[in-house]
């Protein structure tokens, strides 16, 4: 029991008894006059008050410096046998007392939210050491051991149902819900009319082609990408990143960038190099005790952004083939997520560590692609993201900060990230997202930031109207005019981010493609005219669950 069940249960008496000690009857009744005074007593009195002090702060739970620990040895030491100290309930269990503060790892990576751009406050210090951190415990044999994926010759069929407008029903989280199809704007047919209709042209589509050929050239031969260029061979292209430990979030990128312009590795002319890709994530995730880590033994700011982007990798993969040997590995993953989120809703860089929005945005997309792919997600996993969210935004919700702690001091990329997120644990619209983007609106892309053109991109494409028409006007002919038109390195982007440096050019790369294919990308979640989804039949809802087959 806790000491504050204590003080709401203590009867009057007793909290008298807890708060005040009778002085002694010979002093109580002697006359003010300090000459009568003997040094015993008044010693005796010093102590007596130096005891309730240390007493009431105990008991009344308030926070304990170094300095007090040192005092309760003292006062045990020197108290007298004959002076009877009030009686308190002490705690016994380890769970009722209040638990020490994690420290904040405050340093970030080129993936994240760029700190130098927001002055820290109140930080005496910061601390990259990880050595006294709970981490999930690894086994023995660190890959998954998963059969190749192969290429079912079954084909997709689906059915159409209108739905109208900007609706947010909250929906149950633990359900994946309707049977809808949400990535079928990456058909080619599909695709065809949603770039005519959402502002696409021939011009955005030939970018994106020559972008995904400049990926396949630098596929390496286990099936993986490297944001470090040094690793391909006769590769001359400038701009390469520094993170070349890290080839399970530079493989996830690129296989989104392929998945989003609806090649997979059962469809499209890049279906070797879909595979390929898949099977290296599939092989390279770390089996722990609560589900399918992606991060492996990396530290610091790139583990959960690799976790999440892997995830939304193979969700992705999984919802549009519908192939049931990705189904294992992405629900060991969606286990991962639900087990390590901390109490605030979020996460960061280790499991339990108070999260920040920049990686909160990345993982409820993988939660949401999982979700996509139909695998339940707990709905307590959805509204502790909301939890978290309400504790970063400012302006009634139409502002986001990049950590609890900065709440007053929002930024666009964070904002974007909040608002998107908003988006997918259907707010509706009441004032908050127009305020919200209408901020994003008046400040535009920002040319030398492509992770808030990524996320604004898409919190503007979901809202649609005349807000998505100025934006996408300017955000569409800048990535068209930006690429790279000819040598080795055609069909990518120079680094223009200032998170981008430890990605280079791959990471830049990716995101412009994922901005460019934004039309078809995902269906628009808030529409003001009616738009068809089509909705899986259950042959193939029972296909996407079925469990793999050995081969």
């Amino acid at each position: 029991m806790s000491l504050r069940a204590n003080e709401t249960s203590a009867s009057p008496a007793k909290k008298r008894k807890l708060a005040f000690t009778a002085l002694p009857r010979s002093l109580s009744q002697s006359k003010p006059r300090t000459k009568e005074v003997s040094a015993s007593v008044i010693v005796s009195l010093a102590l007596h008050a130096l005891v309730l002090f240390v007493l009431s702060w105990i008991y009344f739970d308030l926070p304990r410096p170094m300095l007090l620990d040192s005092i309760l040895t003292l006062v045990v030491a020197d108290e007298k046998p004959s002076v009877e100290a009030p009686q308190l309930d002490l705690p016994t269990d380890e769970a009722d007392l209040a638990p020490a503060e994690m420290g904040e790892l405050l340093s970030d990576l080129d993936l994240s939210e760029d700190l130098t751009q927001e002055p820290v406050e109140s930080v005496q210090s910061f601390s990259t050491d990880l050595d006294g951190v709970d981490r999930p415990k690894v086994v023995q044999n660190p890959q998954i051991v998963v059969p190749p994926i192969q290429r079912p010759a079954a084909k997709r069929v689906t059915s159409k149902k209108r739905t109208s407008g900007r609706t947010g029903n909250g929906g149950q989280a633990a359900d994946p819900g309707e049977h809808v199809n949400h990535f079928v704007g990456r058909s080619p047919k599909s695709r065809a009319a949603l770039v005519k209709r959402m502002g696409g042209t021939d011009a955005s589509e030939a970018a994106v082609a020559r972008g995904l050929v400049w990926l396949k050239n630098h596929q390496r031969f286990d099936g993986s990408w490297n944001f470090n260029h040094a690793h391909y061979p006769a590769c001359d292209c400038s701009m390469p990143g520094y993170m070349d430990n890290n080839p399970n979030a530079a493989t996830a990128m690129a296989l989104m960038a392929f998945l989003g312009a609806g090649q997979t590795h059962e469809e499209g002319e890049y279906r070797t190099e879909v595979l390929k890709g898949l099977d290296f994530l599939m092989q390279n995730g770390m089996e722990v005790e609560s589900g399918i880590c992606f991060y492996g033994n990396l530290a610091g700011p790139p583990t959960y952004y690799t976790h999440g982007l892997a995830t939304i990798a193979l969700s992705e993969a999984l919802a549009m083939t519908g192939d049931a040997r990705l189904r294992p590995v992405v629900t060991g993953a969606v286990e991962f997520l639900v087990a390590t989120q901390e109490l605030g809703g979020g996460w960061r860089y280790y499991p339990g560590q108070p999260g920040d929005t920049s990686v909160v945005g990345w993982q409820l997309m993988a939660l949401k692609s999982a979700q996509y792919s139909r695998i339940p997600i707990p709905q307590r996993v959805f509204a502790g993201v909301d939890q978290f969210l309400v504790s970063v935004s400012s302006m009634r919700g139409s502002q986001y900060a990049y950590t609890p702690q900065r709440r007053a001091a929002p930024t666009p990329s964070m904002t974007a990230v909040g608002l998107l997120s908003r988006m997918y644990l259907e707010w509706k619209d009441n004032g908050r997202l127009a305020a919200g983007v209408r901020l994003l609106d008046e400040h535009g892309p920002d040319y030398n930031d492509m992770y808030y053109n990524y996320y604004a991109t898409q919190v503007m494409h979901h809202w649609g109207g005349a807000e998505w028409d100025r934006w996408n006007l300017v955000m569409r002919e800048r990535l068209i005019r930006t690429q790279i038109q000819e040598g080795h390195a055609m069909g990518s982007w120079d680094v223009a981010d200032y998170h981008g440096r430890g990605g280079g050019r791959l990471y830049m790369t990716t995101l412009a493609l994922l901005t460019l294919e934004v039309y078809y990308r995902h269906l628009p979640l808030y529409q003001k005219d009616r738009i068809e989804i089509p909705l899986l039949d259950k042959t193939q809802v029972d296909k996407t669950q079925a469990e793999p087959k050995t081969p």
